[in-house]
């Protein structure tokens, strides 16, 4: 008896079940990876604030100013991006006292040991740094700002470390004195971006 077209279909149903089947396992498992490497990239992004403000009170460890600081007055500057993981540091970092305060720009030569530059319109960049240029003041730009001249360590991101340039010419007419092992920790390139 010869097979109608109707019984052709009823085996390639379940074919074409099996294989739509296949087709979303298949997708499912190409998109887990992803869904996890997300959730890696949305850990490291919420880790990144208190990386930054560990970085910023490692670089304050290594630098010694030509009269002694009872505490060592870090003044947030501009719009700082990790600025609030900054301000929630104990007072206390690595034996030094720190405290932590916003001032007025115009005020930071007066009022500041560390300037730590967030977002700031060039000009007002440039007018901050003329003010404290020459300076006991550790100048630190924040990542993804500006790092015009003048500035003393520029703190960078790529996907693997936090780390940052220095300005020898800038820290040389600070008359702060900066740790060797700070500079050599600044020569090593973390991966290419």
């Amino acid at each position: 008896m010869p097979s109608s077209p109707r019984h052709r279909q009823r085996p390639a149903l379940p074919a074409l079940l099996a294989s739509v089947l296949l087709a979303s396992l298949l997708a499912g498992t190409a998109l887990a990876p992803a869904a996890a490497w997300a959730q890696a990239g949305a850990a490291a992004d919420a880790r990144r604030p208190a990386e930054v403000a560990q970085v910023l009170f490692g670089i304050i460890s290594y630098v010694r100013w030509p009269v002694a600081r009872p505490e060592v007055r870090v003044c947030m500057l501009g719009t700082p991006r990790y600025g609030a993981a900054i301000i929630d540091t104990p007072a206390s970092s690595l034996g030094q006292r720190i405290r932590v305060k916003t001032p007025a720009a115009a005020s930071a030569a007066s009022e500041c040991d560390v300037a730590y530059l967030g977002s700031l319109p060039e000009g007002e960049r440039e007018h901050l740094l003329t003010q404290i240029i020459g300076k006991p003041i550790l100048s630190v730009a924040e990542p993804g700002t500006s790092c015009t001249v003048g500035t003393m360590f520029c703190l960078r991101l790529n996907e693997a470390q936090i780390g940052f340039d220095v300005n020898l010419d800038a820290i040389a007419r600070s008359g702060l004195r900066v740790h060797p092992n700070a500079l050599q920790i600044a020569r090593r390139k973390g991966p290419p971006p």
